[in-house]
């Protein structure tokens, strides 16, 4: 005989839903506070969040909260608006609410909407200032047993705790660190590195490896949890990297970076308290405001302010704060971290490694260069912030003013289709051209095709003040080299000295330089030895090594 149980159970289901069902056109439906419809309320909210009126979109929703907080069709769309807002109390508020209207036969769209309020409650956990990582108290005793043990170098050791790392991610995080760590061993350090929880991914990789002579560890799990929330992902990396901090006892550690930050920071904390040690934050760049491509507002929303927080609490707790330009330590100084704590190690370039070089006539005809007055740049397509676009309206203006100009734009990522497109719609032809991927050992024979180095970054919070890698390459390849009028890139190009810049995000500006430019070939020579002369004794990674061990020397001097 059958279990009549699961037969009773659908009965019930099918009885609750006629009941819902009945009680929904009985009851009268919510009205908005002008006395239009919910339907419609619902249908101006989407039109704001469309045209990226976020802060309209937010004003709607907390005006409306009260009469339409029983209307699932609004709480749906409001709580979509505001995740791209970027405001996540609102959207946890959201999510609840829409949860108490939901019927509890809804079975899936009650899972969907608990994982997503369960998502959203980690985010807002991440960034609350009296959250930190946990670690179990047994564990912490076991490991500083281990560390007691292991403990007593004859060099100075120092743990770098690190986002990702070669050979698996080719970046110029990669890059600094790489060439950092080498000078580091070079002025008498023992560097070791750690990279975050579940990098690189991937089966059958070894928990340590060697990476240019520098011993890399890994932080792997057997399975990594598919709808883990990222405060959750930050208490398992603790965990993983507590024994092997211990196993390493170093005598500090170097946190830089992660993906938004101050994770990393947030690990490192943690795990260095535990164990007694002193913490170093080396901050590559500020990506509080990266959540959006929106830049109105990026720095505006409340995911920008958490995210800021939390970064800035990091810091004041860190026993000194390593930058990588001078703008960026302004910045750090003004958050209200004491200047003497706050140092600057720049970015830097092997100038052995890249240096002038002719151009191959093979690249030449592939990419149909001869003859032709050559910009452009190399970067990954990844982020709006590098403004790309400038380089394909520059291309198109130049040639309706009879310059024979072409612009070379070297790399692939997430945005080129966007940036094609907008080529295409633009209507330049053959004034651009996109060479994709490049081979590793192929890139120093793309700058060399390049007669000016442009960086078009827009005029964003990071780009402001962060310095990248690739002008200094250009610089070190024997290229002049042109810049937003942006901080951080002015201060790369001594305001004039050992470059030009435009106005950023103006693709006349652009154009008009690049103009002068082209008709100059004595001050395109001139700039790029200056720019030659400069990075060559002013941006040497090994240099940099030496200005690590007075940091460190200066905190361990400090410490009781």
């Amino acid at each position: 005989m059958r279990d009549p149980k699961p037969i009773a159970r659908r009965i019930a289901r099918g009885a609750a839903r006629r009941a819902w069902s009945t009680m929904q056109q009985v009851r009268p439906r919510p009205t908005a506070s002008d006395g239009s419809s919910a339907a419609d309320a619902t249908s101006r909210l989407a039109a704001l969040t469309h045209t990226r009126d976020h802060e309209g979109a937010v004003a709607l929703i907390r005006a409306e909260l009260d009469a339409l907080g029983g209307d699932s069709g609004w709480l749906d769309q409001a709580r979509r608006s505001a995740s791209q807002a970027g405001e996540p109390s609102l959207q946890a508020e959201l999510t609840r609410a829409e949860l108490a209207v939901t019927p509890r036969f809804a079975g899936p769209a009650r899972t969907r909407l608990a994982a997503a309020l369960t998502q959203v409650e980690g985010r807002l956990r991440e960034t609350d200032p009296q959250w930190s990582p946990t670690l179990d108290p047994d564990a912490v005793s076991a490991a500083r047993t281990v560390q007691e043990r292991e403990g007593g170098h004859s060099r100075l050791r120092v743990a770098h705790l690190l986002k990702v790392a070669l050979p698996e991610r080719q970046s110029g995080y990669s890059v600094r660190t790489r060439y950092n760590l080498a000078g580091q061993v070079e002025a008498g350090i023992e560097p070791v590195a750690i990279t975050a929880l579940d990098f690189p991914g991937g089966d059958d990789v070894a928990e340590e490896v060697e990476v240019h002579g520098i011993r890399h560890r890994r932080l792997l799990r057997e399975r990594i949890p598919g709808d883990e929330t990222v405060d959750a992902h930050l208490d398992a990396y603790a965990r993983a990297l507590l024994p092997v901090l211990a196993q390493e006892a170093p005598d500090l550690l170097h946190v830089h970076s992660g993906a938004r930050g101050y994770e990393s920071a947030l690990v490192g904390r943690a795990v260095a308290d535990a164990l007694d040690i002193p913490w170093v934050y080396e901050v590559r760049g500020f990506f509080e405001a990266i959540w959006s491509k929106d830049l109105d507002r990026a720095e505006a929303a409340e995911t920008y302010h958490r995210r800021r927080d939390t970064d800035t609490r990091c810091m004041l707790a860190a026993d000194a704060v390593v930058t990588l330009s001078e703008s960026m330590r302004a910045d750090i100084v003004g958050r209200g971290v004491p200047a003497e704590r706050v140092h600057v190690v720049p970015n830097g370039v092997d100038s052995t490694a890249f240096a002038p070089r002719p151009r191959r006539e093979d690249l030449i005809e592939q990419y149909g260069l001869a003859g032709r007055f050559v910009f452009g740049y190399v970067s990954n397509l990844d982020h709006y912030r590098e403004g790309q676009e400038l380089l394909v309206d520059a291309a198109v203006a130049l040639r309706e003013r009879g310059v024979d100009a072409v612009a070379l734009i070297v790399g692939d990522g997430g945005r080129r289709a966007e940036i094609e497109a907008h080529a295409e719609e633009v209507g330049a032809g053959d004034a651009v051209v996109f060479t994709g991927r490049v081979p590793h050992d192929e890139v120093l024979d793309h700058y060399a095709l390049v007669d000016v180095f442009v960086v078009p970054r827009v005029d964003e919070r990071a780009a402001r003040l962060v310095t990248p890698l690739k002008p200094f390459e250009a610089m070190a390849a024997g290229l002049p080299v042109l810049v937003s009028d942006l901080p951080a890139l002015t201060e790369i190009t001594g305001d004039g000295a050992r470059g030009e810049s435009f106005t950023a995000g103006d693709a006349g500006a652009l154009t008009d330089a690049l103009e002068a430019l082209a008709g100059d070939p004595d001050r395109r020579a001139q700039l790029a030895a200056a720019g030659r002369a400069w990075v060559e004794t002013e941006r040497s990674w090994e240099a940099n090594g030496q200005r690590y061990r007075d940091i460190y020397e200066q905190v361990l001097g400090e410490q009781p």
